[in-house]
């Protein structure tokens, strides 16, 4: 017997011996191997086929549910202590993020401000993105924003060493008439306080691009934009009137920053309930 052969024998006899019939089987199978192995040699081949039809024999006699390997190990398919009842992975890195998590939760909803009411606009929400609408003597007046990327840390509170997180988006005033066309205004925030000394209001806000939609139809590539830089001063602050005489003016700016600071922190709040949310699963 060549010593690939009684490897094999050896091997297969001790992982059926608790079947008589396994036995008679695993004899049969030995002997086919002793005369395939005489036959070719001691080839490799001879081997590899001896092992795979051997584990393929156990396969079928087995009715352990555990491996017993050679050294008494037991085969594991999963880790326990990385797993719950859910099957879901949960690491060591994963447990601390859901639990700074929960924290960072609690203390953002306790510094969550209740957001302003803007006067004559109906306000509606998806998301990032916040619409004000009101109208106007028939024309539609409608505000676009979205608060991502959205905030900055440069005001600090006079009570607090802390810097306060507020929310400055850029936002598109639209005037929609009844025939269907309109005008939009894309504003920006100046980063002035609104006044100098006390002595002259200065604005706090700026119209950034100017475009006119005629019809129905959306914005495209092909629609003319003008740039406030290269506007006509006289203008400019006509267009600046125009929207002050709407309600768009320095004071409603203040309460729309104060309405985008507080939808950030919402979303804010919402994206860390989600991320927990979803390490714990």
């Amino acid at each position: 017997m060549t010593a690939t052969a009684r490897l094999v024998a050896s091997a297969a006899a001790k992982l059926l011996g608790q079947s008589r019939q396994g036995f008679t089987a695993l004899t049969g199978v030995s002997r086919s191997l002793l005369t395939f192995s005489a036959a070719e040699g001691h080839s490799l081949r001879s081997a590899c086929f001896s092992r795979s039809f051997t584990r393929s024999m156990w396969v079928l006699c087995s009715k352990r549910p555990d491996t017993d390997l050679l050294n008494g190990g037991v085969v594991k398919l999963t880790d326990v202590n990385k797993t719950c009842s859910c099957c879901g992975l949960h690491t060591q890195g994963d447990k601390e993020l859901a639990n700074f998590l929960s924290k960072e939760i609690e203390s953002e909803k306790d510094n969550l401000q209740e957001a302003p009411k803007l006067k004559d606009f109906e306000i509606s929400t998806k998301g990032a993105e916040v619409t004000l609408t009101r109208n106007f003597d028939g024309e539609i007046v409608t505000i676009d924003f979205n608060v991502n990327l959205s905030v900055d840390d440069e005001s600090m509170d006079e009570e607090s060493e802390q810097p306060q997180m507020v929310s400055r988006p850029r936002f598109t005033v639209e005037l929609k008439k009844s025939g269907g066309s309109s005008l939009s205004l894309n504003c920006s925030f100046t980063g002035d306080e609104g006044t100098t000394g006390g002595e002259e209001e200065v604005d706090v806000f700026q119209i950034d691009e100017v475009t006119l939609h005629e019809g129905e139809g959306e914005w495209q590539e092909s629609s003319y934009i003008a740039g406030a830089d290269n506007m006509d001063g006289t203008l400019y602050d006509l267009l600046m009137t125009t929207l002050e005489e709407r309600g768009v003016d320095n004071d409603f700016a203040a309460k729309l920053v104060t309405l985008s600071t507080s939808h950030e922190h919402r979303q804010y709040i919402k994206f860390l309930e989600d991320l927990k949310s979803f390490v714990s699963k």
